[in-house]
């Protein structure tokens, strides 16, 4: 409806459904009518009426001077106290009415008076001084009231003051009161370069922990944050920036056990570093639900080994140097030498090298490589069942020559270890007719994709009651009609890498030497003989 045909009756009924604020604020644009306006001024009933034209910002100002003259509803004057077109004198008013609420709405109209302004800081109702410290007109003398203020209600109000002086802020930023202080360093725009720098040297946790909160925060801040006191705010903060090798010394030096372990983990770890870390004897007791009382008390319970979580994290690291590795594996603890095993980055020697601490764990980790080299692997296929289930298990190719391993490997109750024998060893076609009776289909499927395997025994296989059995037939049956020639086995490409461990045995068996050196490794210096010392070690 047009406001020019708007009626005070229909006026009315919007203003009961939709509220005096609400209508006041959808009616600006076209304006109301003087008229209109006038007709619902005079209404003494309903009260909404009067309301309306007092909360009305366009209403002309001698109808808001009559209003305050006339009207007999006291929730009209709320509403005269925040109109924008309200005479100054009638402000001044309404700051000395006897009813706080009045007071509190005329606090945060922005035409009052300084005076005004001054007197409402200094209010006895606390609700009215809260009003005041919203006030967008405020000068310094009105912060300074306020500033001090003895309710922190009033004062964390203040602080919320999108232009709140510098001056203002400092006074705040040091506020007995935690949330006064924090809030008004995490959500003050003006605060400049200098005063962010002085609040991150501060030192205090609460303080650094709000300025972490901010955004956009300078470099040079959220570098001093870094070399904070307090875990918590480091933690914050290199979120915010990637540490340089200052910062990470500092929490090396002054930092917590998982602050170490962080660290450890950092790509491009500089090797002096490194080196700090490899020292840490920082450990964590592995949860067995077994009190150590409870150990203790049952003969022959193997004890469980603690878990080293600093040097963990570095023996992961791709950027570890040889010398730590060189250590950690004389060190022989399980759960650094299985993260050795993961880190891609490990030389062949030291890949030799954790192979022959023969621990099962370590040996299944090896396991998961893809860049073990042709003569290791089966190697650790005939010497380890861990390392032989898990490469089973994630069908990996190997090449077997020796027969003799393999017929063991087909004795393997387990099809995955089966399949393995089957694919990895250049079987007469005779053979491969027994594996194609196999009772895992797993066994039959390595029968018929053997380069070896003859046409006939493809036919066969297509008659198989396992479904994927048939369809690897068929596919192969039709790969071959298509190349016109039974395809040959291939050799497997073998990168020629040196089988480099000399000494081994006796190099594990002498006292590791200390890591933090700058000169080679003993134990990487000696290893330099052929796969056969790794061999006599696990026939010992």
């Amino acid at each position: 409806m047009s406001t020019d045909t708007l009626t005070a009756s229909a006026l009315l009924e919007r203003i009961r459904r939709d509220g005096v604020r609400k209508t006041a604020s959808a009616l600006r644009k076209p304006p109301l009518s003087s008229r209109l306006l006038q007709e619902l001024a005079e209404l003494t009933e309903p009260s909404a009426a009067q309301q309306f034209v007092a909360a009305y910002p366009l209403s002309p100002s001698h109808l808001l001077e009559n209003l305050a003259q006339t009207a007999q509803d006291p929730e009209v004057f709320p509403y005269l106290a925040t109109n924008p077109r309200t005479p100054p004198h009638l402000l001044s008013a309404f700051a000395a009415h006897e009813n706080p609420e009045v007071r509190v709405h005329v606090a945060t109209h922005p035409q009052l008076a300084a005076r005004e302004l001054l007197n409402l800081a200094q209010d006895p109702d606390t609700a009215v001084r809260r009003a005041v410290a919203a006030n967008p007109s405020l000068r310094l003398p009105h912060y300074a009231a306020l500033a001090t203020d003895a309710n922190p209600g009033v004062r964390l109000r203040l602080s919320s003051q999108p232009a709140l002086p510098a001056e203002v802020a400092l006074v705040l930023a040091a506020d007995a009161s935690t949330v006064v202080r924090t809030h008004t360093i995490a959500a003050t725009t003006t605060a400049e370069d200098e005063l962010l720098l002085g609040w991150a040297a501060s030192d205090e946790e609460d303080v650094q922990l709000a300025l972490g909160s901010r955004k956009n925060l300078p470099t040079s801040v959220r570098a001093l944050l870094l070399l904070s006191p307090h875990a918590t705010v480091r933690r914050v903060a290199r979120d915010l920036l990637e540490p340089d090798p200052i910062a990470l010394l500092h929490i090396i030096t002054h930092g917590e056990p998982e602050e170490y372990a962080w660290v450890a983990a950092r790509p491009h770890l500089a090797a002096p570093l490194q080196r700090q870390l490899a020292q840490s004897d920082t450990l964590i007791e592995r949860d067995t639900g077994v009190s150590p009382a409870e150990s203790a008390s049952v003969e022959g319970r193997t004890p469980v080994p603690p878990v080293f979580p600093v040097r963990v994290a570095l023996a992961a690291n791709p950027s570890l140097v040889p010398d730590i590795a060189d250590y950690f594996i004389a060190l022989a603890d399980e759960s650094v030498c299985v993260a050795l095993a993961t880190n891609l980055a490990l030389s062949p020697e030291h890949v030799q090298s954790l192979a022959a601490t023969r621990l099962p764990a370590v040996l299944t980790a090896l396991a998961y490589r893809d860049d073990l080299y042709d003569e290791l692997i089966p190697f650790l296929l005939e010497h380890s069942p861990d390392f032989l289930r898990h490469w089973a298990i994630q069908q990996k190719s190997a090449t077997v020559a020796n027969a003799d391993l393999a017929r063991r490997l087909l004795a393997d109750p387990l099809p995955s270890i089966r399949a393995l024998a089957v694919a990895s060893h250049a079987w007469r076609r005779a053979d491969l007719y027994d594996f194609a009776r196999d009772r895992s289909p797993a066994v039959r499927l390595a029968a018929l994709r053997h380069p070896n395997a003859p046409d006939d025994l493809l036919a066969n296989l297509l008659l198989d009651p396992a479904p994927e059995v048939v369809l690897a037939a068929t596919a192969t049956q039709t790969a071959r009609a298509t190349a016109g020639r039974t395809i040959p086995l291939a050799a497997p490409l073998s990168v020629p890498i040196p089988s480099n461990l000399s000494a081994l045995s006796a190099a594990l068996a002498a006292p590791p030497e200390r890591p933090l050196r700058s000169e080679p490794s003993t134990l990487n210096a000696q290893l330099s003989t052929k796969i056969n010392q790794l061999k006599r070690l696990f026939w010992k």
